[in-house]
Order: structure tokens, then sequence, then C-alpha cells
């Protein structure tokens, strides 16, 4: 199974995985999405798992939780990460 169909299966299921929001950064720093749309699918998540839509990795909810934290206001000029930044949420999220 390659890279990205594993991540349209994370998506699609009710499960934010580790995997599911590292493959988000990677398309953010591939030029495949810019920072709305990252921070728009990070604020969807967030919110989902607060109503219990959805709910994060076992064994990785605080580094989840916190990746999409930072990322859920990446469009505004004053919360963007830069790609040194992202590339850190990447090693955190890869170290579960």
């Amino acid at each position: 199974m390659t890279e990205r169909h594993q991540a349209i299966i994370e998506e699609r299921s009710n499960i934010i995985s580790c995997h599911a929001v590292s493959a988000r950064i990677e398309a953010r720093l591939a030029g495949q999405l810019d920072d709305a749309a990252l921070a728009s699918w990070a604020f969807d998540r967030f919110y989902a798992q607060e109503l219990g839509a959805e709910h994060y990795e076992a064994g990785a909810e605080a580094v989840i939780a916190d990746s999409l934290d930072a990322l859920m206001f990446g469009d505004d000029p004053g919360f963007r990460l830069d790609e040194e930044e992202l590339r850190a949420l990447i090693a955190q999220l890869a170290n579960l």
C-alpha cells in the first residue's frame, strides 16, 4: 500500500493518526496545500475530536492535539509555522 493510499484510508476513518497529520504537513511542504487549506483541515480535525465525531490515535493523543493546535491558525501570518517548524512537527509525530 502506498503512503498516499494509506493517507486516504485514514482520512475516511474516524481516527486521526500521526501519519494522517504528517501527510498533510508533507503536502503543505510540497506545495500541494496552501496555509489556509492546512489550517482549515487541522481546525476541522481538532473540533471533530472535541465533538466526539473523530478520535486521536491511541497513545498519540497529546502529540496530535498539540500538532493540530499549532496548525489550525497557520493561515494567520502571526501564527504561521515556517518550514523548519513544520518539519519539527513531523519529527515529533514520527517519534511515537
